[in-house]
């Protein structure tokens, strides 16, 4: 019970600090100085939205959000309080993050420069939001059996994002191809690349979360 009511207070602590910093960041592109943007994401206003690092931080913090009443009473009751079904919200939330914190920790900095992509607001974006959405999901929030078909369902926001990427990118030409993944044409190996590395999250993120137990089916 004791250690429920702590994991609960922390949990509680981090998704608030989460959703705080992912408004503060999002709020930022609309603010004068955000107009010109900053490190890679050099939009303002609405345009913000077409980056997948924003998206799926929002997606994250308002799963924070929405996690916050369910840490209030585990820390009041001293019991397992979190629905199953935001049990699999978190765990959608917090693969994509984390493909946005590995994307650039592994191909963004090398090609677009660490400089850029952990200056102002892409610190807490890029980094700092997708640690604490990890640490909370994977060691703070346990409780519910999590399916190994949650997996698949955490593919979706790459899914969407990468179709509407691809379309916009390639074939409409509507947006340049700020991400570098069409560089040489080769936009097929970077769509199953970041569809396989989500894979790989996702099942990293289940394993944690449940230990050494196996998922359920």
């Amino acid at each position: 019970m004791k250690k429920i009511r702590i994991q609960s207070a922390v949990s509680l602590f981090l998704n608030a600090l989460n959703f705080t910093l992912v408004l503060i960041s999002i709020l930022w592109f609309f603010s004068e100085e955000g107009i010109t943007g900053e490190g890679n994401m050099r939009t303002g206003g609405t345009g913000c939205f077409r980056f997948f690092t924003n998206d799926s931080n929002i997606l994250c913090g308002l799963v924070s959000l929405a996690m916050i009443p369910f840490n209030i009473r585990g820390l009041l009751t001293g019991k397992p309080s979190i629905p199953r079904i935001m049990t699999i919200l978190k765990f959608i939330g917090t693969t994509a993050v984390t493909l946005t914190m590995v994307v650039v920790a592994v191909f963004l900095g090398p090609t677009q420069g660490y400089a850029k992509m952990y200056s102002g607001v892409c610190f807490e974006l890029h980094l700092l939001c997708p640690l604490l959405a990890v640490i909370s999901f994977c060691f703070l929030e346990k409780g519910n059996q999590l399916a190994r078909r949650a997996v698949f369902f955490a593919l979706m926001p790459t899914f969407l994002y990468g179709n509407i990427y691809l379309f916009l990118v390639v074939f409409a030409e509507k947006w340049t191809d700020f991400y570098g993944f069409n560089i040489g044409g080769l936009w097929p190996a970077a769509y199953i690349a970041l569809h396989l590395l989500t894979l790989l999250i996702a099942i990293l993120l289940c394993r944690l979360y449940t230990g050494r137990k196996s998922p359920s089916i």
